[in-house]
Order: structure tokens, then sequence, then C-alpha cells
């Protein structure tokens, strides 16, 4: 049993002692790299994010101001335009918690039925964002250090 064993064991071959290490540099060399996909992934989807959360605040201010709304008090229609809160308040109001505080959140009513009320004319709803990239901005100097982000909806007055 000795015999198979001794057979068994591991035999240390003399030239193998240069490649000790090698992992350490192999690690060292792919590290970065595996960080910098990383970390790019994650400014990405960030930016994905907020463009969602931008083109999401751009339909539902133009929702909010296409519906009808009638004072109370004597039931006529109040014009987009004279809405309180405003269209770009409320809009701030809803979303600015969801982005970063350097966003710099800004919604921009227009059109005709934003001034008239009418029903059938189009308000314009122009939601804008600004993006700063964490990482990526530094590493990829054409990325530049920020994104603008917007998004635009069109809906017809109720």
């Amino acid at each position: 049993m000795t015999v198979m064993l001794g057979s068994l064991r591991r035999r240390r071959n003399p030239r193998a002692g240069g490649e000790r290490g090698s992992v350490a540099v192999e690690f060292a060399l792919l590290a970065p790299l595996f960080l910098l996909l990383l970390f790019g992934i994650v400014d990405f989807g960030h930016a994905l994010y907020m463009k969602q959360i931008v083109s999401n605040a751009s339909r539902e201010a133009a929702r909010y101001a296409s519906k009808f709304h009638a004072d109370p008090a004597t039931g006529a229609q109040i014009k987009p335009s004279a809405l309180t809160p405003s269209v770009s308040a409320w809009t701030i109001s809803k979303y600015a918690g969801l982005l970063p505080s350097d966003a710099n959140l800004a919604a921009t009513p227009g059109g005709p039925g934003y001034t008239s009320g009418t029903a059938g004319d189009d308000i314009q709803v122009t939601v804008t964002a600004i993006k700063t990239w964490f990482v990526l901005g530094k590493l990829v100097p054409s990325l530049g250090s920020q994104k603008n982000l917007s998004a635009t909806t069109v809906m017809k007055c109720e």
C-alpha cells in the first residue's frame, strides 16, 4: 500500500517554479477591464432609468394638462395655462424626487390647446433632465461629462 500512495503523491517539477504568482498578474491585468465593464453597465442602466422617468413625466404632464378641469364654484372650464398647480410645478413635484438632485428636471408646456383649452387642440409637454455620468464621462471623453435627456408628448384637449 505504501508503494501505491507514494506513487500518487504529487511531485514538484523544478521548472514550474517560474509560474508562481501568474494568477495574481492575470487578475491585475483583467480587474480594471472588468470594473470598467461593470461601471459602464451601471452608468448606462442609470441613464436608461432616467430616460424612462423623463418619458413617463412627459406623458403624465400632458395628460394632466389635457384633461378637462372645472372650476368648483362655477363649473366653468379652467384652461391648461391657468391650472393650479401649473403643469411645470405639478410635473416637478411628482417626478423630481425620482431623479438625482443634479438632474435639473424641467417641464415646458405649449401648443395651441395649452392657451385655448379648446377640445381637440393639441397640448405639447417637453420634459428635460441632465444625466451626469458616474464614471464613464471621465474614462470615455467622447461621451462628455453629461447627457441631456428629453421627451415630448402631444395630446388632444378633452
